[in-house]
C-alpha cells in the first residue's frame, strides 16, 4: 500500500496505562504529560487500572447467577469512575456530559449482566462487549482531562480504526485495512488542531462487532497507530524505567538499557519480559527496514519510558544494523520464562523416519498448547518441547494418543515429562558470529553447579536458550549477568581473562613515567596483558573504555607537565576533590577488564 501523504509533520502516538490510568489525579497528570510532548500528538489509553480484572469477574459472576455480587462489583466500578470525572472536570455542562456518558454505560453493563446471569453463559463475543467499556470510559475520561487543560480533543472508536481476524478475546489486526483506515478518520483530525484519543485493546470483527485484542493489547493499537500515521515516535508511558539487563527484583546491579533493537526486543518480551507483549512489536516489524513499502516512510521508533519520570529517556527500540558495539559487547539482556515442563519422545525407530516432528507439533495443535521450545538431536533418536507445566498432562496424553502404534511396536519408547522447569534466554543482535558465547554461559551456570537439562539456538544465534531447574533459575540469571558485565556500561562481553585495565590514580611525575613505561611495551614483554584506560589528577579525569594509545598518553603527559589540568583537556571530565571518588565511580560504571587501580598519589 502506498503512503499517505499527511497534511503536518508526522504526529507522536502516546500511549498511557496502569498506574498513569489509576484513578482522576493520575490521569490529569497523564494528560499533562501528554499535552508537554511537541507536535501534532495521539492518545491511547488503557481502562483505568483494575477495571478489566472487575469486569472478567462480573462475567465469571454471571455464570455463577450471583446477581448480589455482580451488582456490588458494577457500582464499586461506577463509584470510581465517577470520582475520577469529578476531579477531572470542573462543575458545567462539561462534567454533566462526561457523568451521562458513564451512567449510560454502567445501565447497560448492569442489564446485560442481569441477562447473563439469568441465562448464565457467556460466550467470547459477549465477554468482549464487557470488556470494551472499560477502554471506552478511560478515554472518555482523558479527552475530558485535555479539553479541561485547554485542548480540543475527540474520542475515536478503535473499532472504527483496527479491522481484525475476527477472533474474539485475542484479535490481530488487518494492517493494511488499518492503515487505510486510521489515514482517513485521523488524518482530517489532525489538520485541524483537534487530538485524537483512541481506547486501546480494541478493534472490529469482519462483522462489524467489537473485539478485544488480547494480552497487550493497547501497546498493539499504538504500534499499528504509529505505523499507520507514519509516526515521529511511539511513547508507550509505562511504570517501570524501560527494558532492563534482566529483572532487577532477581538480578539487583539490572540496568536500563538505553536502545534495543526490535529482534532483541522481540526474543526478550516472548520469554518473560512482562515489560512489553512481542505482539506489540509486529505491526513494527513488518515494514521493511528504513521504509514502508515505497520508501516513502521511516520505521517509527517505539519508546518505553516511565510516567513517574517523564524526563528520563527509558528504552528506545528501533531497527539496528550490526555494529562494531554489537560485537564488542553481544551480549544485551537476559529473561526467563518459568513454570515450564519438558517433553520428550524418544525411541530408536524415530531416526530417519520423516513426519515424527510434524505429528508432534500436529497433536499439540489440536489440544491449543504453545510450544515454546524446540531441541532435536542430529540422530533424531529423540525430541525435547519445551511447553508451560500446566499443559504438561494434557500434552502427554495427546503425544501416547498419536504414537500409539509405535509405542505399541516399540520404535517409539513413549513420552517423558520432566516438570518445574526454567528457559533461561541469553539475547544479543550481536552473538552471531562471536566466538565462545555458549561456553560463557556453560561456564557460568557449571561454576554454581547448575545443571542444564536443555539448550536451543536458532541459526540465527540471536537468542540462546538454557533450560534449568525452575528453583535455581534467580541464580543462573545472577551468574550470567555477571559473568557478561551486563551491569556496567558497555556490558555484554565476559572480561579477557588475558588484559588488565589500568588506572592511574595521580598523574604527577611519577604517574607519567608509569605511563610512558607502560606505552613502550610490546606484545609478547612483561605487562604487554597490562592497557591504561583512565588518568586521574584533582582536577578530573580523562577515561577512554578502549584504551588510551601511546601516542596519546605521551600527549596528556606532555599538557600536564606544562601545567595543564586534565579536566580542561580534550575527552577531559570534571571531578572535583570535594565529590570523594566521583572519578573513580564513574570509570568503574563501565564494563573494564580485570580492572586495576594504581595509587600514585603524593
Amino acid at each position: 500500500m502506498k503512503a499517505q501523504k499527511h497534511p503536518l509533520s508526522p504526529p507522536s502516538i502516546h500511549k498511557f496505562g496502569g498506574a498513569a490510568m489509576a484513578d482522576g489525579t493520575a490521569i490529569r497528570r497523564a494528560a499533562e504529560i501528554f499535552l508537554a510532548q511537541t507536535g501534532p500528538k495521539v492518545a491511547v489509553v488503557s481502562a483505568m487500572s483494575g477495571v478489566t480484572d472487575a469486569l472478567l469477574e462480573i462475567g465469571s459472576r454471571a455464570l455463577l447467577g450471583s446477581e448480589e455480587e455482580i451488582a456490588n462489583i458494577g457500582s464499586a466500578l461506577r463509584a470510581r469512575h465517577v470520582a475520577a470525572a469529578q476531579i477531572l472536570v470542573a462543575s458545567g455542562a462539561r462534567r454533566e456530559q462526561v457523568l451521562s456518558s458513564i451512567e449510560s454505560a454502567f445501565d447497560e453493563l448492569a442489564a446485560m449482566a442481569k441477562g447473563l446471569a439469568i441465562l448464565r453463559e457467556l460466550t467470547p463475543r459477549t465477554s468482549d462487549v464487557i470488556l470494551s467499556r472499560g477502554e471506552r470510559l478511560a478515554s472518555i475520561l482523558f479527552a475530558a482531562a485535555l479539553a479541561e487543560l485547554g485542548t480540543p480533543s475527540k474520542v475515536v472508536d478503535a473499532a472504527l480504526l483496527i479491522p481484525t481476524d475476527g477472533r474474539h478475546g485475542n484479535a490481530f489486526p488487518d494492517l493494511a485495512a488499518s492503515d487505510r483506515a486510521i489515514s482517513q478518520k485521523l488524518a482530517p483530525l489532525l489538520a485541524r488542531g483537534t487530538t485524537p484519543v483512541i481506547p486501546g485493546f480494541l478493534g472490529s470483527a469482519p462483522d462489524g462487532r467489537v473485539v478485544t485484542l488480547g494480552r497487550g493489547g493497547t501497546d498493539l493499537t499504538a504500534t499499528v497507530l504509529g505505523r499507520a500515521l507514519g509516526a515521529s515516535r511511539i511513547v508507550l508511558w509505562k511504570d517501570v524505567p524501560g527494558l532492563l539487563t534482566a529483572d532487577p527484583r532477581v538480578v539487583p546491579e539490572a540496568r536500563v538499557l538505553p536502545r534495543l533493537d526490535l529482534r532483541e526486543a522481540a526474543e526478550l518480551a516472548y520469554y518473560g519480559a512482562k515489560v512489553l507483549h512481542p505482539r506489540a512489536l509486529i505491526p513494527l516489524s513488518s515494514i521493511p527496514n528504513g521504509a514502508n513499502g515505497d520508501g516513502a516512510r521511516p520505521r517509527p521508533p517505539l519508546f518505553i519510558r516511565p510516567f513517574a519520570e517523564p524526563s528520563a529517556a527509558g528504552t528506545e527500540i528501533t531497527a539496528l544494523a550490526p555494529s562494531r558495539h554489537d560485537r564488542a559487547h553481544p551480549v544485551r539482556a537476559l529473561t526467563a520464562m518459568r513454570g515450564q515442563a519438558l517433553l520428550t519422545v524418544a525411541g530408536n525407530g524415530m531416526m530417519g523416519v520423516p513426519g515424527v516432528a510434524a505429528r508432534t507439533f500436529t497433536a499439540l495443535q489440536r489440544e491449543g498448547i504453545s510450544v515454546a521450545l524446540i531441541t532435536q538431536a542430529s540422530s533424531e533418536h529423540s525430541l525435547g518441547i519445551g511447553i508451560p507445566k500446566g499443559d504438561a498432562d494434557r500434552a502427554r496424553a495427546a503425544l501416547l494418543e498419536a504414537f500409539r502404534e509405535e509405542i505399541t511396536r516399540r520404535e517409539v519408547d513413549g513420552v517423558e515429562v520432566r516438570r518445574d522447569l526454567a528457559t533461561i534466554a541469553v539475547v544479543g543482535l550481536g552473538m552471531p558470529g562471536t566466538l565462545g558465547m555458549a561456553a560463557k554461559v556453560f561456564a557460568a551456570l557449571a561454576a554454581a553447579e547448575i545443571n542444564v537439562v536443555a539448550i536451543a539456538q536458532g541459526s540465527s544465534e540471536l537468542n540462546l536458550s538454557v533450560v534449568v531447574d525452575e528453583k535455581r533459575a534467580d541464580e543462573a540469571l545472577r551468574r550470567i549477568h555477571s559473568v557478561f558485565q551486563l551491569g556496567k556500561i558497555g556490558g555484554g562481553h565476559p572480561a579477557p581473562a588475558t588484559r588488565s585495565d589500568v588506572v592511574l590514580l595521580g598523574f604527577g611525575s611519577v604517574g607519567r613515567e608509569l605511563a610512558r613505561l607502560l606505552g613502550k611495551v610490546k606484545p609478547g614483554d612483561a605487562g604487554s596483558n597490562l592497557r591504561v584506560v583512565a588518568v586521574v589528577d584533582r582536577s578530573g579525569y580523562v577515561f577512554r573504555p578502549e584504551g588510551i594509545d601511546a601516542k596519546s598518553l605521551e600527549k596528556l603527559a606532555s599538557a600536564k607537565k606544562k601545567g595543564k589540568a586534565l579536566a580542561s583537556l580534550a575527552g577531559g571530565w570534571p571531578a572535583s576533590p570535594s565529590d570523594g571518588n566521583g572519578a573513580i565511580a564513574a570509570i568503574a560504571s563501565h564494563a573494564l577488564a580485570r580492572p586495576l587501580l594504581a595509587d600514585l598519589t603524593a
